[in-house]
């Protein structure tokens, strides 16, 4: 990985971010995910105008990967809500680090802004993934989408440094033992991580009423996915 290079994102990379995101959830295999709900899931070419004002918007910290000054993976850190609400990166990009360091640098982020405990509604095919990364499932979510329902796991860690792995949130006879990651781990988890419950202080290209049926409520679009989308 060490001919990847991240740096902050800029509102003009929103179309290469918009594109991989798109093209991890079309490569999630279909025993994960039927293709409707692929297609339902993957972002439109509408959606492009919300992802820039996302990235240009204080309130999202946004960190791309770059191989060959092209874009390979992006992850996105929601301050106000305490939550990574994307981590993807391209399907041909797998398996280099790049998810793993895209997480930790979202957590670096979640640190300074003094948040203690971050959450992540992760694909499921992407639970082994964060669990090698210290993060833990607390329950299933489904989330519907253009009347097509698509299944998610909550998981959470404590990033502070002086927080209580146990606080409250999970059995500590549960607890996975430390894991080592090596530049390669990641590759069996990859894939997208997903929408959740929308604040209802989300910025406008957070809502996804136009994918939801009337009754359904608001739901954060997943903007983005760290590294290898193997979250």
């Amino acid at each position: 990985m060490s001919d990847v290079r991240f740096r902050r994102a800029e509102p003009e990379d929103a179309e290469e971010i918009l594109s991989i995101k798109r093209a991890a959830i079309e490569d999630l295999e279909h025993w994960q995910y039927s293709p409707e709900q692929v297609d339902a899931w993957k972002p439109k070419d509408s959606y492009l105008d919300t992802f820039e004002e996302a990235i240009g918007d204080d309130r999202f910290v946004v960190h791309v990967g770059e191989r060959d000054d092209r874009i390979v993976g992006y992850g996105a850190l929601n301050v106000p809500d305490e939550r990574i609400d994307a981590v993807y990166v391209h399907p041909d990009h797998h398996g280099h680090g790049v998810a793993t360091a895209l997480v930790k640098q979202l957590e670096l982020s979640a640190q300074f802004q003094g948040i203690e405990t971050i959450d992540i509604v992760a694909a499921r095919n992407a639970v082994p993934f964060y669990e090698s990364v210290g993060y833990w499932q607390l329950d299933d979510e489904v989330t519907t989408i253009e009347d097509v329902s698509v299944e998610f796991v909550r998981m959470r860690k404590h990033v502070a440094d002086d927080a209580d792995p146990f606080e409250g949130d999970r059995d500590p006879g549960d607890t996975p033992e430390p894991t080592e990651i090596d530049d390669a781990s990641d590759d069996p988890a990859d894939g997208p991580s997903a929408p959740r419950l929308a604040d209802s202080e989300a910025p406008d290209w957070f809502q996804l009423d136009e994918w939801l049926d009337d009754d359904t409520g608001d739901v954060d679009e997943l903007f983005d996915s760290t590294d290898e989308s193997d979250g």
